[in-house]
This record gives structure tokens, sequence and C-alpha cells, in this order.
């Protein structure tokens, strides 16, 4: 039988279920929204391009140009405009660019001279020799420093995950970095000796999106999968009879029964875990345990005569310590308009501005007035924004970003050994390894080549 369910039309399940159909595989995607793409939403809006989720994705990822090359998209990419190389970090009340070289490091305000002293002896720190799960703040500081970690790696975190470094897993959130300590036993010796083992063409480090923004990548396969790709359509249960599953679903108060011998459930957790808890109830029960974080985000166009610096950059984000020094609310603000061409009309300016996360898992209480005063007070203060902007939209989103805490990985390996028990069901999602949608895409045409071939 070369039936194949899928459930979850976000990007992994379409990219799962659009590759299982170029093998040749009879493909049926189930997703209960009547829009493709998840968390991925593009929307426009008075001359606007509004990212409701994620806003770019890193260009590093073959997987996504043979996809995009498919699809016959790959000429819609767009990169970064020039003139964006600048990423800011609050640190005093004031916008300090992260240095981009060994120059840039050595005269940059953003760490004290004792703090990039502490991090000119990374190399000479012991490697970590517990055996239980370290989180990202107890590798960074013990290998790099407070003040590293407060300044540098703290932002980062909020831009990726939105959380909180004290709980998330350095295992899980960058196995890169915990594989250099491991192989290396030192951060910066693995980054000069492991570029000389990379094989292969380099390819540069660089943000894409698409013209008319990332939903044009779900769009596009969704209308590749035609009518295999059933919206609005709930998935209500599905059981283990014998060799194979019976998957019922529900449309228009109309229920089908599907049967195949193989199932990919491409939810978000805590949804997977309701769907297969009549086949595994240890696998829902550790799925349960995943947890997500809410942000709100607050979009602003501001006509360009009110902005009195040069937005030479990819936007600010601001650490944590400088949230509870300063009382800022904002995690951060993309400047998406002066990133990417095509975000907003021409004498404007779009900001990105985002708020919650871990710092404030209550942010989604706050009426829209008060999130708009959260957000106005913050950019006038960090950016001297005196006007009130010309557009606003507010987007809210009650489970964003997947984090990786503590135990993550071993979370998922035992989820892993229990599908070993139940041939057929397999799993994908961005919980599982990788939030971004240039992995997603990567990891789900994997799985794809694995079902299609069996290995």
């Amino acid at each position: 039988m070369n039936k194949v369910l899928i459930i979850g039309g976000g990007i992994s399940g379409l990219t799962v279920a659009y590759w299982l159909q170029k093998n040749g595989l009879d493909v049926t995607l189930f997703e209960k929204d009547m829009r493709p793409g998840g968390s991925i939403r593009t929307e426009k809006e008075e001359g606007y391009l509004i990212e409701c989720g994620p806003n770019s994705t890193l260009d590093i990822y073959k997987e996504v140009d043979d996809l995009c090359n498919e699809l016959g998209i790959i000429n819609e990419k767009i990169f970064t405009n020039s003139g964006t190389k600048n990423r800011y970090v609050i640190r005093d009340g004031r916008l300090r660019p992260l240095p981009t070289g060994p120059f840039q490091f050595l005269t940059t305000d953003l760490w004290s001279i004792k703090g990039k002293i502490r991090l000119f002896g990374e190399p000479f720190v012991s490697k970590y020799s517990g055996t239980s799960d370290e989180s990202i703040a107890d590798f960074v500081r013990r290998r790099a420093g407070q003040e590293f970690l407060d300044y540098a790696i703290d932002p980062f975190v909020t831009g990726v995950f939105a959380g909180d470094p004290t709980r998330l897993s350095i295992k899980s959130c960058f196995p890169k970095m915990y594989s250099l300590e491991k192989e290396y036993g030192s951060l910066v010796k693995g980054a000069m000796f492991g570029r000389k083992k990379k094989e292969g063409p380099k390819r540069k480090m660089r943000l894409v999106s698409f013209r008319d923004g990332l939903q044009t990548i779900p769009d596009t396969i969704s209308k590749a999968l035609g009518d295999r790709f059933i919206k609005g359509c709930s998935i209500t249960s599905v059981k283990r009879t014998g060799d194979e599953f019976e998957v019922t679903s529900e449309k228009n108060r109309v229920s089908m029964t599907f049967r195949t011998n193989k199932v990919v459930i491409a939810t978000p957790a805590w949804v997977t875990a309701n769907i297969i808890h009549p086949i595994s109830e240890l696998a829902a029960s550790y799925l349960m345990d995943i947890e997500y974080i809410p942000v709100a985000i607050v979009f602003t166009g501001f006509n360009k005569k009110s902005i009195t610096r040069n937005l030479d950059g990819f936007g600010f984000l601001i650490p944590s310590k400088e949230s509870k020094l300063r009382g800022y609310n904002l995690l951060g603000s993309i400047w998406s308009s002066v990133i990417f061409q095509g975000r907003a009309p021409e004498d404007m300016v779009a900001f990105t501005n985002m708020l919650g996360g871990a710092r404030d898992t209550e942010i989604l209480e706050y009426k829209d007035p008060e999130l708009i005063d959260m957000t106005l007070k913050d950019l006038k203060n960090i950016l001297n924004i005196e006007d009130k902007p010309e557009f606003i939209r507010i987007i809210r989103q009650p489970r964003a970003i997947p984090q990786y805490t503590l135990g993550h990985q071993e979370r998922i390996n035992t989820i892993k050994m229990e599908l070993i028990n139940i041939p057929g069901l397999y799993l994908a999602g961005n919980y599982i390894n990788g939030v971004s949608v240039g992995h997603c895409i990567a990891e789900a045409t994997k799985l794809a080549k694995k079902i299609s071939t069996g290995y």
C-alpha cells in the first residue's frame, strides 16, 4: 500500500507531502484551517506586507533551494538589502552594533575590557564534566563569562526562541555549539579547526525571504498538491488496527474514515499528543511536556519623516538585563522594510515589534491599546520617535515557539523509541530539533526520503 496520510498543513507537513507525491506515493494531507502554512502567515494591508509568524530564514539549507527549484519559485527569493549589515543590541539604553570582525570586537563598547579579557580565556576553559543536561546560560557563563551571556547570547536566544537561557538546553537549542566543546574542547578552537574539515561549497550566512513573503512556499505547495490538500478538515481520531491505521476526519460536519499503513503527524506537540494518545500514552505524555510561549507582535508603519536616526541594520534586540534595569517591554524590533524590499509604501517604514515570550508569559492578557502604548514608549526611548505610527496591526500568538527546555533531547529520544514499536507512524514539526523554517524544510525532506525508500 503506497497511501500516506499526513495530518497538519504547516511547512513540515506540506514539504513531506510534496516530496512523497513527487516520488509516486498516494498522498492525502489534512489541515483544519482554511489556509496552508501553519505558523507561516503573510498578509497584505494598505501597502504593507505583514509577516504574522516567522519573518525570514537563513539561506544555508540546500533543501530549501531544491524545493524552490522544484516549485518554480527560486527566482522569487529575495535577500537583505544592502546597507543592513548591523545587528543592534541595547546596552545602557543605547543601540550598539554587534561586532562583525576582530577589529570591531576590540573596539566595541558592547562589552567592557574585563568582559573581553574573559572571552579571550575561552580556549583555556575545561570541558563540561557533568552528566546532566546543561542550560544555555550555564554553558555560556562557564565558557565565556557573564557579560558575553548578558549582551550577546541572551538577546540571541530572545531572537530565536523568545526564551529564557537559564531554562533552555544548550545541547538541543545550539547543538553545533555543544559539539564544538565536545570535539575540540573550546568554541574558538572548534570554529578555527572545524572550518578546515568542512567539505563542499560554503553558503553565505544571509537572511532570505520572498517577494510576496514566506507564505509563497506553502501557497505554492498547496496548489501543487491540488485536491490532495484537504483544508478545513479536522482529524477526530487515529487508531491502530493490526498493521494499519484508521484515521477519522470531519469536514462540514461530515465524517470520513481512511485506512493506511503510513501516517505522518505534522501538528504542534500538544495537538500531536492528543492525536496519538490512544496509540501511545507514553509518547503523548512526553509530547505534552514540551512547552510553548506566547508572543505579541505590534506591527507599526511610520512616516519616514518621523525617523531621525539612520536605520542601517536588521533592527535591535533587548537583553533581559536591560529590560529589568530600564523597564523595557519589547523583546526587540525587526526593521522589516529596511531589511527587505516591498514591505511598506514608498514613504513609510515598517517595524515588526515583539513582546512577551518567556519574559512575560501573561502578555496576551493586555488589551490592544496597552500593547500599543508599551511598544511606542520603548520605540520613543530607543529610537527617539515622537510621532504616532500611521499604521498599526496587532498579532497575538498564544503558542508561538516551542521551548527546548532542559531534558528536551531525552524527551524526544523517548518518543522516538516509542515510535520504533509503531511502524508506519512518523512525527514532524518544529518542536523536534529545530524551529526555523529552513530547518523544518530540511528535516521534512529527509523524512520524505526515509518514507519513500524505507531508510
